[in-house]
């Protein structure tokens, strides 16, 4: 039986200045049991209304399928390396890269080993 998902209390969304310590919420994503479950967790980091920040961890072989995001992302790749599909376009992206990507494209994201990564959303909230 799958444990349900709960929203974590403690999530730093809405302050006005984050110091975030990237390596404790990544050990800490790893111990949900969401991780052991789908090879997916995020927790979003912070929510405004025109940026959000969101730490993504993926097993190898977890894939996002083909989306778009309202507003332009990026994607940084902090430990491991991805796949980053576009059309017909395919971007290896590892360790140290990341990619900018402009509003309303759709794409997708494979992890082609287990993955941190760092997603930012510009104009993305609509609350």
């Amino acid at each position: 039986m799958a444990d349900t998902w709960t929203a974590r209390l403690d999530r730093p969304v809405g302050v006005p200045l984050l110091h975030v310590r990237l390596r404790e919420h990544l050990e800490r994503l790893k111990e949900e049991s969401t991780w052991r479950t789908s090879g997916r967790n995020a927790i979003t980091l912070s929510k405004e209304p025109a940026l959000r920040l969101v730490l993504m961890l993926l097993a190898k072989g977890h894939k996002i399928s083909e989306h778009q995001a309202a507003g332009p992302l990026t994607l940084h790749i902090l430990t491991g390396a991805v796949g980053f599909r576009t059309g017909e376009r395919t971007d290896t992206l590892g360790s140290g890269e990341l990619i900018v990507l402009e509003s309303a494209i759709e794409h997708e994201v494979e992890a082609l080993e287990e993955t941190a990564c760092l997603l930012t959303l510009a104009g993305a909230s609509k609350e």
